[in-house]
């Protein structure tokens, strides 16, 4: 009996040992997959470190191009200052710029700088400078002082000139408009004068009308000329009239048309 219930125990054992067996398979199987995911997640944490410190590296070589740059454009502002200066000062000591500065860059004059070779222009600028130096060693200092005042006086003589002839545009453009005024005024005095002339005279004269006129082929400012009509003849001066239209002609107002003291009845 003892053995029989040690051989059920120890059955039970094994049917015991089956399942554990079973559950450690199972644990082992899963223990397994938790590596392989670890030994994944190695491999990806691997090559996110590969990553951030080529990041890194990628952002400590863009922050030091930044500072390049930064000092590249801190040097291009200062080399801008020092050009403009430059141009100021070369345009204060050269008078000729101000006049020429117009033509600077453009193509078929000696001012297309795009068409020249700059470094032919540097040496050139250096022999000439050169050539300049030696010819001041020989020049009298007083008499490049009376040129520096010539040439200071001939740049003011400049100025006024452009001043005079601003002026002088304004004054013809006044003239002109002055001129306009006159021959508008003279014309509606014209055309006044003609009317009640002639209204007054075919008062006088009935059936028969007068007009003032100016010379033919002029206009109002030459004078005027006084023309009759009887009927429908027109007289070309009142010397044509018969004796009693002459004796009605004293009855009218004095009539006087000058320009240039110029004067036709």
């Amino acid at each position: 009996m003892a053995l029989k219930a040690m051989q059920d125990e120890v059955a039970e054992l094994e049917k015991e040992q089956a399942k554990i067996k079973d559950l450690h398979d199972v644990a082992l199987a899963r223990l397994e997959d938790e590596q392989a995911k670890l030994t994944g997640f190695d491999e990806e944490l691997r090559e996110l470190e590969n990553a951030t410190r080529s990041k890194n590296a990628r952002i400590a070589e863009d922050s030091l191009e930044k500072q390049k740059l930064g000092h590249e454009i801190e040097r291009f502002h200062k080399d801008q200052q020092t050009a403009t200066e430059l141009v100021a000062r070369m345009e204060r000591e050269h008078e000729w710029i101000e006049d020429e500065k117009e033509q600077f860059g453009r193509q078929g004059t000696p001012y297309d700088f795009k068409g020249q070779n700059i470094s032919e222009c540097r040496s050139s600028l250096k022999k000439l400078t050169e050539r300049s130096q030696n010819m001041k060693k020989k020049i009298n200092p007083k008499v490049m002082n009376m040129i520096d005042s010539v040439e200071k006086k001939e740049l003011a003589l400049k100025n006024m000139l452009r001043t005079v002839i601003k002026d002088k545009k304004k004054i013809e453009d006044t003239i002109l408009s002055l001129d306009k005024y006159k021959k508008e005024a003279l014309e509606k005095t014209w055309k006044k004068v003609t009317g009640d002339f002639g209204q007054i005279f075919a008062e006088l004269l009935p059936g028969s009308f007068a007009k003032l006129e100016p010379p033919e082929g002029k206009d109002v400012s030459a004078g005027l000329e006084v023309k009759v009509s009887l009927g429908k003849v027109w007289k070309q001066s009142l010397t044509e009239l018969s004796g009693g239209q002459r004796l009605v002609c004293p009855l009218l107002p004095p009539l006087s048309f000058t320009d240039n003291e110029k004067t036709k009845h």
